[in-house]
């Protein structure tokens, strides 16, 4: 049984086919009653959750869904496309404090008392600490929302996976689990995950990884991904499951069924393709 999971990052933040595209779904999923609509026709289809990068929009409408509708939701943190943009206009002590005086009261201070028990390491610029001070502080944002999984960000993923920083998701795995949620990652590159977290990576329930018939982004190639996947289904859940959209969404399904993965993950564009082609989006 392969469940399926509705992707919210920001509409700005995704690759499409044409300009026009873009700037439909871009002015479409910009509003929040939109998302709202979209996350009804997630729920009424039979998908098991929501993952979102929060942004202020998605926000306000899984705040607003959850007030009358059960549906799992997973966040990313943080939003590293919003903070690369503040960095670009305050720097990053800048970005960093604006982002800590927008959280509630409760937030500050359980974010200040993160900072303080890593405070040697932010002040000489761990990476891991600094990442995990932002991500501490998109998480303690989000308290007004219902969260059962927590992942982080695949720019912070890579970019630890590429410096062997295991330590980063180790910590990251153990303060999600603390609060009573689960952990998970986003990543382009699992088989340097699996590498470089060896046992630690059963620390996470759920690791996001790019799976297609096509081995559209798929690193280093279909054949050594699909291994690792088929050793670990429970494990895993596919992205990029339509190659760029050049798979139709039954078919892409079909391929995340045959393997037995745990999930797969539809994009805005591709719940709109599975509804308007009439696909069967309840686990089968």
């Amino acid at each position: 049984m392969t469940a399926l999971a509705l992707e919210l990052s920001p509409p700005e933040s995704k690759h499409y086919r044409s300009w026009s595209e873009r700037l439909q779904f871009v002015a479409r999923y910009s509003q929040p009653d939109e998302i709202h609509v979209a996350l009804e026709k997630a729920r009424s289809g039979g998908m098991a959750a929501a993952l979102a990068v929060l942004d202020g929009r998605t926000d306000r409408a899984l705040a607003d869904f959850q007030r009358w509708r059960d549906l799992e939701t997973w966040i990313v943190v943080p939003n590293m496309y919003a903070f690369i943009r503040d960095l670009t206009d305050l720097g990053l002590v800048g970005a960093t404090w604006s982002r800590f005086l927008r959280l509630p009261p409760g937030g500050m201070i359980a974010t200040g008392w993160s900072a303080v028990r890593d405070l040697r390491r932010i002040a000489r610029s761990d990476f891991a600490a600094g990442a995990l001070l932002l991500a501490d502080m998109e998480r303690a944002a989000a308290r007004s929302l219902r969260v059962r999984r927590v992942f982080l960000h695949p720019q912070l993923t890579e970019i630890a996976l590429a410096g062997r920083v295991r330590e980063l998701f180790t910590e990251f795995a153990s303060r999600v689990r603390a609060l009573g949620m689960e952990a998970g990652l986003v990543t382009h590159n699992p088989l340097v995950a699996a590498e470089v977290l060896g046992a630690a990576l059963a620390e996470f329930a759920a690791v996001v990884t790019p799976c297609n018939r096509k081995g559209y982004k798929m690193v280093p190639d279909r054949t050594s991904v699909e291994a690792l996947l088929r050793a670990q289904p429970g494990l895993f859940w596919a992205s990029e499951t339509t190659a760029g959209g050049s798979v139709g969404v039954a078919e892409a399904l079909d391929h995340v069924r045959g393997l037995g993965l745990a999930g797969a993950l539809l994009d805005l564009r591709m719940l709109e393709a599975a509804y308007r082609e009439g696909v069967a989006l309840r686990p089968a």
